[in-house]
C-alpha cells in the first residue's frame, strides 16, 4: 500500500511540474493516477470507489473545457482523484481546489505586474486539483 502511495505522490509531482512549465498533463501521467487511485481503492477496503462521480465530473468537466474555462488534462486528473475521494470530503475538496486555484491567479497576476509581463498563459491547475486531492484522499483513507 505505502509504495502505491509513493507512485502516486511522485507522479502527482511530476504532473505539478508539468503542468507549471508546459501548461500540460500528458493521458500518460493521467492513466498513471487513474491505476494507483483503482490500486488504492482495491487495497483499502475501507476506502469506497465512486465511479458515478468520476463519470460527473469527466461530464461536468468537459463542458467547462469545452467554454475554455479549464484544461481537458485538469478535467482527466481530477475525475481519477475523484474516485477514492470520500463523499464527506466531497465539497470540502471542491472548495479547496477553488481556493487554492485563486490563490495560484492573484499569484500569476501580481508576478505579471510586477515583472511587466503581459503574457498569461493561464493558470495551472494541475496544483490546485493534486494538493487538494491528495490531501483529501488522505482523511478519506484515514477516515
Amino acid at each position: 500500500m505505502f509504495l502505491v502511495d509513493l507512485v502516486l505522490i511522485t507522479i502527482s509531482m511530476v504532473i505539478v511540474y508539468s503542468d507549471i512549465k508546459e501548461r500540460k498533463i500528458s493521458n500518460r501521467l493521467n492513466l498513471a493516477v487513474l491505476a494507483c487511485c483503482l490500486l488504492i481503492a482495491y487495497e483499502n477496503k475501507s476506502i469506497e470507489l465512486h465511479i458515478l462521480r468520476g463519470f460527473i465530473v469527466v461530464f461536468f468537466g468537459m463542458f467547462l473545457f469545452s467554454l475554455g474555462i479549464i484544461g481537458a488534462g485538469d478535467v482527466k486528473l481530477f475525475s481519477a482523484y475523484a474516485l477514492i475521494i470520500d463523499s464527506q470530503f466531497w465539497l470540502l475538496t471542491l472548495v479547496s481546489i477553488t481556493f487554492v486555484g485563486g490563490f495560484v491567479a492573484i499569484f500569476i497576476l501580481l508576478k505579471s505586474k510586477f515583472l511587466k509581463s503581459s503574457r498569461i498563459r493561464g493558470v495551472p491547475y494541475g496544483f490546485p486539483i493534486v494538493v487538494s486531492s491528495l490531501f483529501f484522499i488522505h482523511l478519506s483513507a484515514i477516515s
